[in-house]
């Protein structure tokens, strides 16, 4: 289970979080909905350790992350994907999963390097190339991840946050930028990845993908939780309906904030967002 509990951040006078408590259970898909500058993406770098908390806590299975280092809160079981993929262009695709798996200990990870380990090696490996075939990328296993086609990097930056086999998984608009066959195998590999054991949050500005793929919605407006639900409750709510989504001509300017992003180079255009759609 990974809590919010009652966390505030500010940068300077600028409030970007303010008092939001939010529990995100293992088992489900919870999706984090709510206008640019709404808080989501500060939400998620502070339970990775980019950001300090201002005042309260994040806790992961009881753990306390907020003031932990990043590596620490890897390895506290958080994984997480990025707006903007951050891959290693000069390394491999299995490399890439590799730096996932780095050693704990110094020790081991000398001998690692010294090729002393070939049976952890192998293992490594075997593990890696496992979650590449799950997510149907195992014939690029060899190629520079620099060379891959955008869509083909966002399923390698997925398998990353995967391998390490996290207790929760924090992802950034995965959908960002892809076309639509694309997005459609997104949505069934985020499906298959529901499991009793992970918690994930899932932060986009799609809404088609967030009301088909999500189990429980929460909607931030101003740093504040202004609602939580399920999909279908999300969409009846008539405060989420002032505040965000019922407002004439709102979908548009959600599509057109979301091709904004420098990330989104590949944005469909046109498409018509609905409630409801499959």
């Amino acid at each position: 289970m990974l809590v919010f509990d009652h966390v505030t951040k500010r940068f300077g006078a600028n409030t970007a979080i303010d008092d939001a408590s939010l529990t995100i259970n293992p088992g489900v898909i919870t999706a984090i909905i709510g206008p640019n500058g709404a808080g989501k993406s500060t939400l998620v770098n502070m339970a990775a350790g980019s950001f300090r908390a201002t005042s309260g806590r994040i806790l992961l299975d009881g753990v306390e992350l907020q003031a932990l280092p990043k590596y620490r809160v890897a390895r506290a079981g958080l994984s997480r994907t990025y707006q903007n993929i951050r891959l290693f262009d000069g390394l491999t695709v299995l490399q890439n999963l590799e730096v996932a798996l780095v050693p704990r200990s110094l020790p081991r990870l000398i001998a690692q390097a010294l090729r002393m380990t070939g049976r952890d090696e192998c293992e490594t490996r075997d593990a890696c190339r496992a979650v590449l075939n799950r997510l149907g990328i195992a014939h690029l296993a060899d190629r520079h991840a620099g060379s891959l086609a955008y869509g083909q990097q966002k399923l390698v930056e997925l398998a990353r946050a995967v391998v390490p086999r996290p207790r929760a998984m924090l992802l950034d608009e995965p959908a960002a930028g892809l076309n639509h066959g694309e997005t459609d195998e997104l949505k069934a590999h985020i499906q298959a990845l529901r499991s009793p054991d992970l918690a994930i949050v899932l932060i986009e500005h799609d809404m088609k993908l967030i009301m088909s793929v999500s189990d429980e919605i929460y909607v931030l407006a101003q740093g504040s939780v202004l609602a939580h639900g399920t999909p279908e409750a999300i969409r009846d709510n008539r405060q989420v309906q002032e505040a965000y989504l019922g407002q004439p001509g709102a979908m548009g300017n959600i599509e057109a904030a979301a091709r904004g992003r420098r990330n989104r180079v590949r944005i469909r255009a046109g498409e018509g967002l609905a409630w409801g759609q499959p």
